[in-house]
């Protein structure tokens, strides 16, 4: 049985494998632009002695904005916890920041020296920080240390105590404000 073929113009054959050498659309996408199949174009690739494009999808340039947020987080909270709230395992979300490991976040603690923060209907100054515990101090000058951030109920952050921020490395002592007692307000006048 004879085969049924459709001769193509030379303008087209050429067209097409332009537009296959710059490298700028997919193949389905040149067949789709000249009217032919991807297997004919690739034939007509392998005929003209191109170099085979690669299976499989172009790499990303740049994360997905999920990937963006899996990566933020996992610079503050651990891989399993970050893996619960995105349905997947910590060994995928590892797999995300070193595929990603230059938009990656160095990894901080999620609280500093000096931040006020509430626990329990208690509240804690921060003294000392790293990304799993911490050195806090309670409204009566009791001093926890090597407090866990991730234990059950995550702290919440209400302020920042001037006190023990620091400055350069060593700790910086403002000047105090003015009572908020001593100053007088005045409200305009009621239309």
């Amino acid at each position: 049985m004879k085969k049924h073929t459709k001769k193509r113009s030379a303008k087209v054959v050429v067209a097409a494998l332009a537009d296959y050498r710059k490298r700028e659309l997919t193949t389905e996408e040149i067949a789709f632009k000249h009217g032919v199949s991807t297997a004919s174009l690739t034939v007509w690739a392998k005929k003209a002695a191109l170099p085979s494009r690669n299976r499989g999808r172009r790499r990303q340039d740049m994360p997905t904005a999920r990937q963006q947020e899996i990566i933020r987080l996992a610079s503050i909270y651990k891989y399993d916890q970050v893996g619960a709230r995105f349905g997947m395992h910590k060994q995928s979300v590892h797999r995300i920041i070193k595929r990603w490991r230059d938009w990656a976040l160095p990894q901080t603690p999620p609280f500093a020296p000096g931040d006020v923060i509430v626990w329990r209907s208690r509240i804690f100054t921060v003294l000392d920080a790293n990304r799993q515990t911490g050195t806090l101090r309670d409204e009566y000058g009791k001093i926890f240390k090597i407090f866990p951030w991730n234990g059950g109920r995550y702290p919440k952050k209400i302020g920042v105590n001037p006190k023990y921020v620091r400055f350069s490395g060593h700790y910086f002592w403002p000047v105090p404000l003015p009572s908020l007692a001593k100053a007088s307000f005045s409200y305009p006048a009621s239309m």
